[in-house]
Parts: structure tokens; sequence; C-alpha cells
């Protein structure tokens, strides 16, 4: 159960959704649960028919339900009649968090060390040992989490979160409504070396990563600076935790990577790709927009648009599943092909 700080009326959900609410506008909700937890100031959903006798016993203030179910048994309870309950369900809690976080005072704490030279716009909330550098700019209502440390020249975009411990190297530029998870590290050198004479060499990491509107990066991900030019995340991308981004790799829009993703340098993703997790992609190489490629896939070469892929290294989904199942009928074809050789002996 998720206990919000501020209070809502049904109606206020329903007209936050811009639907029709069947019950009493003026019941206060302060909670989003499960059916089997809820109280008499819950907002529940029912999207599927098999938890009826769930929903049936529930005690919830509000219950989005899906129109093709069966209602005649539910509790006389607030009803939003919906088509797919649960995202609309979800939608509610996340514009519920916003209007928490809005309504937290703008604080700047005692302990935070900020460069004179930063610029920080109206709501700025900066947390206990935080350190912003010189010339950094900070969008109004971005919250500073405890323990983030900001390098010199970032620009940084409004209504972002920055949760403790996460890193942002020099130059960077992060655009708004980004949320950074603990652990993120952001700009660190790309690895790129040189052999000379037997020993690596360091080849210099100059360029920049820019982030734009509406991304979210999971915790411990990783995203290096370009060797020259920029590495790129696209509006609206999602990256989950533990992902690997390369120096210079550019992802487009709306796209995203699943747990443990690794991008080698200089990958250009397209927009609405889904890399499943574990996947590793070879460097200077596209994976085409749409593209959905399968867990511990390998991508060893370009991919095309809108193509399901599989494998490693990854192919055609279809032509890749119809491989293994070649391969399980592998031995009992090795047991015939030897009692025909047998057979020929004799």
């Amino acid at each position: 159960m998720k206990q919000f700080s501020n209070k809502l009326t049904a109606g206020k959900i329903a007209s936050l959704l811009k639907v029709q609410l069947e019950g009493n506008p003026d019941s206060i909700i302060n909670n989003a649960s499960e059916l089997t937890e809820a109280n008499s100031q819950s907002m529940c959903f029912l999207g599927n028919a098999k938890y009826l006798s769930a929903a049936q016993e529930c005690k919830a203030g509000l219950l989005f339900v899906d129109p093709d179910i069966d209602k005649t048994n539910l509790p006389a309870t607030n009803m939003i009649i919906v088509p797919q309950p649960y995202m609309m369900f979800m939608l509610v809690v996340r514009q519920w968090l916003q209007i928490d976080n809005q309504s937290q005072p703008s604080v700047i704490a005692d302990t935070a060390k900020i460069a004179s030279s930063a610029h920080l716009e109206a709501g700025v909330s900066v947390g206990e040992y935080v350190v912003i550098g010189e010339n950094c700019r900070i969008g109004a209502d971005t919250r500073l989490m405890n323990h983030v440390s900001i390098a010199n020249d970032v620009e940084i975009g409004a209504n972002c979160l920055f949760y403790p411990h996460s890193v942002i190297y020099q130059e960077i530029q992060i655009g708004n409504r980004v949320i950074i998870h603990a652990g993120e590290v952001i700009g660190a050198d790309g690895f790129g070396y040189i052999a000379v004479n037997g020993k690596q060499e360091k080849v210099p990491q100059i360029g920049i990563v820019c982030i734009g509107d509406d991304v979210e990066i999971g915790a411990n991900a990783c995203i290096d600076r370009a060797t020259l030019a920029v590495t790129k995340i696209g509006n609206g991308t999602k990256i989950d935790n533990l992902v690997q981004v390369g120096h210079n790799c550019v992802i487009a829009n709306d796209s995203v990577l699943c747990a443990q993703v690794g991008l080698a340098g200089s990958t250009n993703v397209g927009s609405q790709v889904y890399l499943a997790g574990q996947v590793g992609a070879a460097g200077h190489i596209s994976i085409g927009d749409r593209s959905l490629v399968g867990a511990q896939s390998g991508i060893a070469s370009s991919l095309p648009a809108d193509g399901k892929y599989f494998g490693s290294p990854a192919i055609e989904a279809m032509q890749e599943k119809r491989m293994w199942i070649s391969l399980k009928k592998l031995p009992q074809l090795m047991k015939d092909f030897r009692k025909l050789l047998k057979q020929h002996e004799v």
C-alpha cells in the first residue's frame, strides 16, 4: 500500500483522467493498494476476471474496473469503468506522485556545497552533502537528493529528480523531467585506448553527453561521454539498472534498454527500439527503428527496422526458433545416422 501525502477526492481522480465517476465524488482517497489490502480510502483496479473473488471482498473506496467484467457481485463502492484499468490506475499514481513532490518545500541543506557561479532557478531543492560545480544551471523545481555530485558546466532542466549518490561529470546536458536513480554515472570517460609499442595509451575523451526530456535512467547505469562529439539519449527513452552505454552511442526517442544491456562505442539505436535484458551490441552498428531484440542476444552487425531478433549473433527471431527446434532433434538425428552407417558397413 502506498500512502500519499496529499489526499484526493474520487471526483478529483476522475477529473485527472477526464473520465466518468460512478459514485460519490466527495469520497476521500489517500492511498493506492492491491485488492486484498485495501481500506475505505484505497484506490484499486480490477482488470482481469480471475481476481473477481478478491474484488468481491475488497473494501476499496475507489475501484477501476474493466467494462467487460461482470459487476453484479462487486461491492457497492465508487467505480471508474474504463478499458485498461491498470494503465489508468498507474496514470493516476504517476500524477499523484507529482502532486506530492510539488507540494514539498524547496530546501537547500546547510551541508550542500554550491559554487558561487552556479545558477539555481526557483523551487530547486538540494539535499545533504550535494556538490554543484562552477557555471552549472539547474532548472526550476528540480530535486537533488543527498550526496549528488555535479561537476562544472553542467546544464539540468526543470522538474528533474536525482536520487542519492548519482554522479554527473563536467559539461553534461540534461533535459526536463529526467529521473536519475541512485549510483548512476553520467559522463565518465569512454573506454578508448590505442596500443603503441605494446602499451595501451589512453585516448582523451573530450566529448559530452546530451540527455533529452522525460528520460529515466536506472540505478548504477553508466553513460560514457563521447570521444569528440556527443553521446546522446533521446526524449522519452527508458534505461534500466546496470546498463552500459559506450562513448558516441546515439539512442533515439522512446526506446527501452532493459537490465545489463551493453552498447559498445558508436552504436546507433533507433526510436522505439526494445532491447531485452543482457543484450550486447558490437560497436559501430545501427539498430533500426522499432526493432525488438530478445534477452541475451548478441548484435554483431546492423539490424533493419521493424524486425524481431534473437540469438548470438542475433538473427531474425523465427529463424532462430526454428534452429533451436532443429537443435533439439540433433541427438536423435545423430543416432539414426550412426545406424545408417552401420547398415552400409555391413
